[in-house]
């Protein structure tokens, strides 16, 4: 006899529609979730999803860019122009935490120059 939840419907079917809506495979986001992880971190199905689910939106945004050319082909030159600027992103993050560490150098400097002043 098959389950069924409150509202009557079968969960498992439930399950399988959520899933079939999904952009990507849903066990391959959980795999690249789970590579990323420590031993014993669980991934919380609806994590998983939501993920999916961004990337969905990504790919839609890198798709919609590609159909602004006039070529009658899209090249990797073109999906490489136009991913460039989610990997600006890292390179931005990067830099903001070389500035970061370079600015606390000077306050370190700054403090010790104050201590040499003091002791005149």
């Amino acid at each position: 006899m098959e389950e069924t939840n409150v509202e009557g419907q079968n969960p498992v079917a439930e399950q399988e529609s959520e899933l079939a809506g999904l952009p990507f495979p849903h066990s391959r986001v959980k795999d690249i979730i789970k590579s990323k992880q420590k031993d014993g971190v669980l991934i919380k199905k609806r994590a998983a999803i939501e993920l999916n689910i961004w990337l969905g939106k990504i790919a839609e945004k890198v798709a919609e860019e590609v159909a602004k050319s006039d070529r009658a082909y899209v090249a990797v030159e073109d999906i490489w122009r136009i991913t460039r600027k989610f990997d600006s992103v890292d390179i931005i993050e990067e830099e903001k935490t070389r500035i970061d560490a370079h600015l606390e150098a000077i306050k370190e400097d700054i403090n010790r120059m104050q201590t040499d002043i003091r002791r005149v």
